[in-house]
């Protein structure tokens, strides 16, 4: 690592890893985003001190509250500001007084408004920040998430972290991005929301992830970037180093407008952004949606080269769309082989012949052979690269004892993605029956699945969407060399 970037890691090193922090603008009211960054460092216990900022307050959850910065008597390294606009440079001086290392600014209302005299007072926040040597994170964002060190912008976000760092130019992205990615069993490192990207920005973090020894996958939200060249470069080198899944926002005309109102992004035109992803050897998806599905392919799928994929579960017509969506998505449906059907043939000798690929689960039904039983045997024969298994819970939970024949059915899809090298993913819908007893049976096969460490799909189409993307990028890396 070179002198200039060995600094710069150190120095964001030292921003996930505070002694104190300092929350100015801390609440009383649960509605404020002042009470819930305090809220936060005591749930997640947040090993260093804790220090609420609030002239009209004597204590905020238990803690003393200081009417001052320079009031507090302990050393501070990050201040999260959550003042007003107007007062956000009397902060930066006190923060220089007090030898602050970095402030997060969830405090908004500049450049990203349009207005000339927001503008400006931006354009001096940052001076005077650089004058006194202090990194801003902002403004305009919800900050950091780094579960390890017990900082969180979310009290509903998990207190384990995991191998999945995201930096996040929209802080209402990065929220929703971090939930429901943790429903479906994703774990994170760290978690940065960014927001205007006055001082550090896109660069700086994702520099950081590809050196950072917590992060194994990167994902990536932008609507903007200060620096095409520099970020090329900085994609690139990470690209090298781990997988890195990207979204843009302000794809379209509205979506340009939209960024520029949101943080002040100037978003650039969708063929020269997908040109430099793929370029620099990452993946570029759509929407939140879709990075989840992929971060969920590199966090629980191992390396597969071959897209030859065995499906199994569903009727009839869940097997013909299965098998349409797959090869759709790029996937190749391959027919039984020989010594697959012989085994049926022995086992089931009334439908042996009429099983083909995808697997119609409706037709086994008084056989000796259950779908599971197919997916155990494609599983072990060579012929197939890819697994995916239908849970088919509409059918299930329609019989008196569905709920127990579902968690049944969810510990066969454990057992054969235990002893199997090959890449399964499962396709369970959502929990949205108006009946709580389906519904929590869904939400507790979810919940099962994923504490497992399988990768869940709600649709057929999704998960053969990701896979096939896993696929060609283990091929690329392997024709480079890489893997």
């Amino acid at each position: 690592m070179k002198g200039d970037e060995s600094k710069a890691f150190a120095e964001l090193e030292a921003i996930f890893h505070p002694r104190a922090i300092a929350v100015a603008g801390a609440s009383a009211k649960a509605i404020n985003q002042g009470h819930e960054y305090v809220r936060c460092l005591l749930e997640f216990s947040y090993r260093g001190a804790v220090y609420p900022i609030n002239p009209n307050l004597d204590e905020v959850l238990g803690l003393k509250a200081y009417p001052s910065l320079l009031e507090v008597p302990g050393p501070v390294d990050y201040v999260i500001s959550c003042i007003p606009a107007a007062g956000v440079l009397k902060l930066v001086d006190d923060c220089a007084r007090k030898g602050v290392k970095a402030i997060h600014f969830f405090t908004a209302r500049f450049s990203e408004t349009g207005r000339q005299e927001a503008a400006l007072l931006e354009e001096e926040l940052k001076r005077r920040a650089q004058r006194a040597g202090i990194r801003i994170i902002g403004p305009n964002c919800m900050g950091l998430y780094h579960p390890k060190e017990g900082i969180s912008f979310r009290p509903e976000l998990p207190r384990e972290a995991g191998p999945v760092g995201f930096l996040s130019q929209s802080g209402g992205n990065a929220v929703e991005f971090c939930y429901h990615g943790s429903l479906r069993g994703l774990r994170f490192s760290k978690v940065i929301s960014y927001g205007n990207g006055l001082d550090l920005n896109e660069v700086d973090f994702l520099e950081y992830f590809a050196r950072d020894e917590e992060t194994r996958i990167i994902a990536v939200y932008v609507e903007g970037v200060s620096d095409g060249r520099r970020f090329l470069a900085a994609l690139k080198r990470a690209a090298a180093r781990k997988p890195v899944v990207t979204v843009k926002g302000g794809r379209t005309a509205a979506g340009t407008h939209a960024a520029a109102s949101h943080t002040a992004a100037l978003a650039g035109a969708q063929q020269v952004w997908r040109a430099a992803v793929r370029q620099a050897g990452a993946l570029e998806v759509s929407t939140l949606e879709d990075l989840i599905d992929m971060l969920l392919a590199f966090a629980f799928l191992p390396v597969a080269t071959g897209l030859r994929v065995g499906v199994v579960g569903g009727g009839g017509g869940r097997m013909v769309q299965s098998a349409d969506l797959c090869e759709e998505a790029g996937l190749s449906v391959p027919s039984l082989p020989g010594e697959m059907r012989e085994e049926l043939r022995q086992r089931a000798p009334e439908i042996w012949d009429w099983v083909i690929n995808p697997a119609d689960q409706s037709i086994l039904a008084g056989t000796a052979v259950t779908g599971m039983d197919i997916l155990e045997m494609m599983a072990g024969r060579p012929e197939f690269d890819l697994l995916i298994g239908n849970v088919g819970e509409d059918w299930i939970l329609e019989l008196p004892i569905g709920p127990q024949l579902l968690q049944y059915v969810v510990e066969r899809f454990i057992g054969v993605a235990g002893h199997t090298p090959k890449p399964l993913a499962v396709v369970l819908g959502p929990a949205d029956s108006p009946e709580e007893r389906r519904w929590r049976a869904v939400m507790e096969a979810h919940q099962r699945l994923a504490s497992a460490g399988l990768a869940v799909y709600p649709t057929i189409e999704r998960a053969g969407r990701a896979m096939a993307a896993l696929v060609r990028y283990h091929r690329e890396r392997q024709e480079q060399g890489a893997d």
